[in-house]
């Protein structure tokens, strides 16, 4: 077997910024936009304010910021609070590669330690490309055997990533970069009973936290194993991994980039249920249908989904955003998906809603990809039927302004285009001007 820790860890101490393709700049500067939006509407999200508060509890050193309170604590604390806080509102980028959200990881390690090191924003978009497409590229390869067995990549792929970003930015050599891999191959971790709890976003920052974590004590000298990610016993074998390694996930490193087939969310809920809501949303744009006269709705989706966001009966905001039936129920009667406060404990109780919620069944059907969904809605007289699939390719034009627009809705028009401007000229900006504009 390839040394995948050697591969990645060698990758990551090496890589320069012009070694990234126009494309991949492209797509980072789309998910740090992306992710700045999310983060900052999630600031007062429950888990977010809980997190920060245990990490002011432990706070001795102030070098890096927790957004949510504006209050300075360690690099290490600021990471696990932004981490969750990036992630709370499960808004931000997915990787259907990697199985999870690889942006919610990495940019906090990023923006965390590259505030404690004064790094330019330059620095940390370098740090934050080289840890998306290693944690990208190790998601694919632990793949849906490891996801299907109760692992939430964001979690155990992301700390990977994290250790990446943490390693470039503190300029470990490639020793000490394999070392830290292996270092956090036992550390990482993060199930997917979590979900519909603060234990998912909490994941996230876990990952940011682990990354800084492993780099800081291999610069120190501590030694772990630098075979551990596929070792006897290792994270691979350990971790359900089918014992494949895909050619795209170690081909062509530094030279083709897999991050960029990143997807983006414009539904405020699981990337799960996007695809048959942009379906029905297709539907409801040619047909005027009654809602109260449909007597069943059918979606179709990738058995695969239905760990994860079948919820059947939600009673909290934060259950609906991975329930089928409920958003479907939601869409019908005009509530719009892409609100943030449209998830709430009352939708779940609704008897509108809730009417029409257990008119919806959910179909496994194992001819369709994990992005590609059919929804069938029947009223008595006819029956209409839509399909998506959300691998097909948003032009770039199409999906900047997409992008803008949802920052625009969450950060303010002054702050996105404080943020646009700061990523449009990274080497003239330090880590310090964005995080400062996040946490006012």
């Amino acid at each position: 077997m390839v040394s995948i820790t050697k591969l990645f860890g060698s990758y990551g101490a090496n890589c320069k910024l012009n070694s990234f393709n126009d494309e991949m700049k492209f797509f980072a500067k789309m998910s740090i936009l992306d992710w700045c939006g999310v983060a900052y509407a999630g600031k007062k999200e429950p888990v977010s304010k809980i997190v920060s508060e245990m990490v002011m509890e432990e706070s001795g050193v102030n070098k890096a910021t927790v957004i949510s309170n504006g209050h300075k604590v360690s690099s290490r604390g600021a990471a696990l609070a932004n981490g969750a806080t990036g992630h709370a509102l499960d808004y931000d980028d997915t990787h259907f590669l990697f199985v999870g959200h690889p942006t919610s990881s990495a940019l906090p390690t990023a923006l965390a330690l590259g505030e404690e090191l004064d790094s330019s924003i330059e620095d940390i978009i370098l740090a934050y490309m080289a840890g998306v497409e290693v944690s990208t590229r190790i998601g694919h390869i632990l793949g849906y055997s490891h996801y299907n067995a109760g692992f939430h990549q964001t979690a155990t792929s992301g700390s990977f990533g994290s250790t990446i970003v943490a390693s470039k930015l503190l300029g470990l050599n490639e020793d000490q970069t394999i070392n830290a891999l292996g270092l956090v191959s036992t550390r990482a971790s993060g199930i997917k009973s979590q979900f519909g709890t603060m234990g998912k976003p909490y994941h996230a920052g876990m990952a940011a936290s682990n990354g800084i974590e492993a780099a800081k004590l291999s610069k120190l000298g501590f030694v772990s194993r630098e075979d551990g990610i596929e070792c006897e016993q290792g994270f691979f074998q350990t971790h359900g991994w089918n014992k494949e390694i895909p050619s795209r996930a170690v081909e062509n490193l530094g030279t083709e980039f897999l991050f960029p087939e990143i997807k983006y969310k414009f539904h405020a809920c699981c990337h799960g249920l996007h695809s048959f809501l942009e379906a029905l949303d297709d539907l409801k744009k040619v047909n005027n249908f009654n809602p109260e006269s449909i007597e069943e709705v059918k979606i179709e989706t990738n058995p695969s989904w239905l760990k994860v966001c079948n919820i059947q009966t939600p009673k909290t905001g934060l259950e609906s955003k991975f329930s089928y039936k409920l958003t479907a129920a939601m869409s019908i009667y005009g509530t719009d998906t892409s609100k943030l406060e449209s998830y709430n404990d009352d939708i779940c109780f609704e008897d509108k809603i809730v009417k029409m919620r257990d008119k919806v069944k959910v179909i496994p059907n194992e001819q369709l990809t994990d992005m590609q969904s059919v929804i069938s809605i029947h009223d008595g007289s006819q029956e209409i039927k839509s399909t998506h699939d959300l691998s097909d390719k948003i032009e770039k034009n199409t999906l900047e302004t997409k992008i803008v627009g949802k920052s625009v809705s969450l950060l303010s028009q002054s702050k996105s285009e404080q943020i646009s401007k700061m990523l449009d000229e990274p080497e003239k900006n330090k880590v310090s001007s964005l995080v400062n504009c996040l946490a006012s």
